[in-house]
């Protein structure tokens, strides 16, 4: 009863200290710089061979390049205070060097303090680079991600090619002039190819995809003109940060779109104004035939009722469905048995195919407040009170240690007069009802559309029929192994078991801490999975006993008279052992 006394908001433990980012990396610089550079020490060179230290002057300007670069991704929003600093000017060493030290300095305000040139570091294409092992599934993407580049962006590369090819020949510039009509209008059709949109002065940026057997991963950024809302912070140090449930995504393979749901992103500010994140969509949500399930609920709500079930009744429950069609427990799997419908006369079996297009619809970009700016009403006196008092008229105690003592009885009533409270009080503030709300959110409003060409890379994938299962044939059917994660296969239609993997070493392995990940995939990360353990429990057993056992703080002095690995070897319903580091 604990968790229903409490009248108060509910708060999660949180970490409001911001985490210090240290991302720094070597970029090229955007075109309009390096121009300016050139030009810069060019000036340098003609100064150098007036008062001919040409040789001296070579040195310097490789200085001032490196000092210049490093500044340049200083200033380009990757530094961990996430704040505009100021750039110090070049110390004059030599007074005589004084003039030559100021013609590169124009290379150096140009690069450095102009925000144009800053926003044009190519962070884009490099966020996973960037993010690190900050991911939950982190991991080297670069040999396996697809950058994503717009098509104008590579125009204009072509262009420049094609320029310093012509060596400023006039008639190429005459017919490129006479082209300028034409490629404007090649320009618009192009905007629709675009992986960068700015709504209402919110730009996203979709950086790089990479889609395996287990999972599609969308790296991008999202950058704000004024400052980032401020946003609560995970545990594990991340703002909290998701696409809204309206945003939608249509893959050509399936015939309707779909919503993004718990479309929660993996990131981390990189500045004020600026979040990189990557958005993980399970392999299991891109395949899912929605048509096919709202067409198995028609029929299975139909047989229902032909058996004198009705779901929408106040007093429904799974427990008394399962009694009236007198199974164990009710699973939809195992609704033939009974004489009703099959899931797979309806639903049909998806694979996602090797290359294929996604069509994003991205509506609001939401996060959640920290907690001191949470506004969420609490439940107002007049409704505790009244709580109180119909408690108090049959008798039931509100004291927290007494509720496992009430009786059956006692308990519905608790819960009924507990449902009350709450729904009058959704009635005062129905916007609290809601996930996301006013009180404990923030929204950047959008609609950011975008086409992205996918092809599934399935390199190092590797998946082993493993059965680790009891003597129905539930259990662990098979694993596969990326260069990011390991996915058990489960056949559990009632829940009985919890499914456990160790590490070469011995230690559980992570989750990869995303909100769209499901209970059986795990993270890599350093991890040795050269050879991983699997453990089939008793779903109770695990949860109530041998799992405190790896978490206590006294573990590592347990582990000397018997490891986790032990443990399991002893208590699991089956285990095996899958050697990896065969697999070339």
């Amino acid at each position: 009863m604990a968790k229903k006394l409490d009248f108060d908001k509910e708060k999660n433990n949180r970490n409001d200290n911001a985490i210090e980012e240290i991302m720094q990396a070597d970029f090229p610089l955007p075109k309009p710089a390096e121009d300016a550079k050139n030009t810069a020490f060019a000036r340098i060179r003609e100064m150098a061979s007036d008062s001919g230290n040409v040789e001296n002057t070579e040195n310097m300007m490789r200085r001032l390049s490196e000092k210049s670069t490093e500044k340049s991704t200083e200033s380009s929003g990757k530094k961990s205070t996430g704040t505009v600093k100021s750039h110090k000017k070049f110390k004059t060493v030599y007074k005589t060097a004084l003039g030559l030290t100021a013609a590169a300095a124009v290379f150096s305000a140009v690069c450095i303090t102009n925000p144009a040139f800053a926003e044009n570091i190519p962070l884009v294409g490099n966020v996973f680079k960037q993010l690190g092992n900050s991911l939950g599934f982190y991991g080297d993407y670069s040999k396996y991600a697809k950058q994503l580049t717009d098509s104008t962006e590579d125009a204009e590369l072509a262009d420049t090619d094609e320029s310093q090819e012509d060596g400023g020949n006039p008639q190429s510039a005459q017919a490129e002039d006479q082209n300028t009509t034409e490629n404007h209008n090649a320009d618009k059709t192009k905007d629709d190819e675009s992986y960068s949109k700015t709504v209402d002065g919110t730009t996203v940026t979709l950086s790089e995809v990479y889609c395996n057997e287990m999972a599609l991963y969308l790296s991008m950024t999202i950058h704000t003109e004024d400052k980032f809302p401020d946003t609560f912070i995970t545990s594990d140090g991340k703002p909290n940060i998701k696409l809204s449930e309206n945003s939608t995504v249509k893959y050509d393979y399936m015939d309707e779109k779909s919503n993004l749901f718990n479309a929660y992103l993996d990131g981390k500010m990189l500045d004020d104004n600026t979040y990189a994140g990557v958005l993980r969509i399970p392999v299991e949500d891109m395949t899912v035939d929605e048509a096919g399930w709202t067409k198995f609920y028609e029929v299975r709500n139909a047989f229902f009722k032909e058996k004198g079930i009705d779901v929408d009744s106040e007093d429904f429950s799974f427990d008394k469905l399962a009694q009236a069609l007198g199974m164990d427990e009710y699973s939809d799997a195992k609704l033939p048995q009974v004489g009703g419908p099959a899931i797979s006369d309806y639903v049909k079996d998806i694979k996602v195919p090797d290359r294929f297009t996604m069509e994003l619809d991205l509506k609001d970009i939401v996060g959640a407040l920290p907690e001191n700016q949470d506004t969420t009403p609490d439940i107002p006196q007049d409704l505790r009170d009244e709580y109180n008092q119909k408690m108090a008229e049959h008798g039931i105690s509100t004291d927290d240690a007494d509720y496992e003592s009430l009786t059956e009885e006692q308990k519905d009533l608790e819960h009924q007069f507990f449902t009350e409270m709450w729904n009058e009080y959704f009635e005062r503030y129905p916007e609290a009802n809601e996930g996301n709300n006013r009180y404990n959110s923030w929204t950047l409003k959008g609609d950011w559309k975008f086409n992205v060409d996918v092809e599934k890379n399935t390199s190092d994938t590797v998946e082993k029929d493993v059965n680790v299962v009891d003597e129905n044939g539930d259990g662990v059917l098979s694993i596969t192994k990326t260069p990011f994660e390991i996915t058990m296969k489960m056949q559990d239609p009632e829940t009985k078991y919890v499914a456990v993997m160790l590490d070469a070493n011995g230690d559980i392995m992570p989750y990869g801490g995303v909100a769209n990940s499901n209970a059986d995939t795990y993270a890599i990360q350093d991890r040795d999975v050269s050879t991983v353990y699997i453990y089939l429990c008793d779903y109770y057993e695990y949860m109530d006993e041998l799992k405190g056992y790896y978490w206590s703080d006294n573990y590592e002095e347990k582990a000397k008279t018997k490891t986790f690995k032990q443990l399991l070897d002893e208590r699991a319903v089956a285990g095996t052992e899958v050697h990896f580091d065969k697999d070339k």
